[in-house]
């Protein structure tokens, strides 16, 4: 927090004030004490960050009504990294229909299990940022490669890169930044790791994904398969497109009609 408030050059008595509790507290949370959720929370518009991540980044559990709905709903974001790279004009069309979907209940049933712990490490705070957006670690590896234009790694490395026995380099730095809806440079000042002068460009459409995955955590499964469903749809809509590889190999898709299904 210190990092960031030094960032956007806010000082103790700012921070203070906008919060309406003493220096002293402010102070002693900066140097390391562990800060009142009511206090996170009233930084978390200070300093420009969603209030669930700044949880993340304080290291205390997110809240629950601040945490993604349904963590089954993970496969079903990592399986829609395909459309929001690849399909033409997609991504604001189904945005928009992601926050056209009425707010649901909190599922009842049994669900995939919460968030597992990382350490204290930079690379450890970025999967449980990643993890805050309800991205798996399949999922996080797919959106790397997709929207962050980083080499495709596996499920596995990413966990590694949670659990501080890969390093998070600054190009794979770069590449998360695409679509974790934080700055990159608050990411930089969080973990230490600076940025690479000579970053590759993200995908063209990377910050409205971005808001896309933030917003997709309030959605259920059942939600997030219906948008999946429109994703499809839209990859026969505009088959004539995408490139023969690209295009739907279902029945009665272009694809299969020249290819014979094959």
């Amino acid at each position: 927090m210190r990092r960031l408030a030094e960032l956007r050059g806010i000082d103790v008595s700012s921070l203070a004030h906008r919060t309406a509790v003493s220096e002293t507290t402010i102070t002693a949370v900066l140097d390391g004490s562990e800060p009142d959720p009511s206090l996170v929370r009233g930084l978390a518009p200070v300093l420009g960050l969603h209030a669930g991540d700044l949880f993340v980044i304080a290291d205390q559990p997110v809240p629950h009504h601040l945490a993604p709905l349904d963590p089954a709903a993970a496969a079903d974001i990592a399986s829609l990294s395909w459309s929001l790279t690849y399909l033409p004009r997609a991504v604001p069309e189904l945005h928009q229909l992601v926050r056209s979907l009425p707010q649901q209940p909190c599922p009842e049933r049994p669900s995939a299990p919460r968030c597992q712990e990382y350490p204290n490490t930079p690379g450890g705070l970025i999967v449980r940022l990643l993890q805050n957006r309800n991205l798996n670690w399949l999922g996080s590896a797919k959106y790397l490669f997709g929207i962050g234009r980083r080499d495709m790694l596996s499920a596995s490395t990413i966990g590694m890169i949670g659990r501080g026995t890969k390093s998070l380099t600054p190009n794979l730095l770069a590449g998360f930044a695409a679509f974790l809806d934080i700055p990159a440079d608050d990411l930089s000042a969080l973990t230490g790791v600076d940025l690479p002068d000579d970053r590759p460009p993200a995908h063209p459409d990377a910050a409205q994904v971005a808001h896309l995955l933030w917003d997709a955590r309030r959605l259920t499964a059942g939600q997030l398969r219906q948008v999946c469903d429109r994703a499809h749809a839209i990859r026969h809509e505009r088959a004539d497109e995408l490139n023969a590889e690209r295009r739907c190999a279902c029945p009665g898709s272009p694809r299969e009609q020249v290819s014979g299904g094959g």
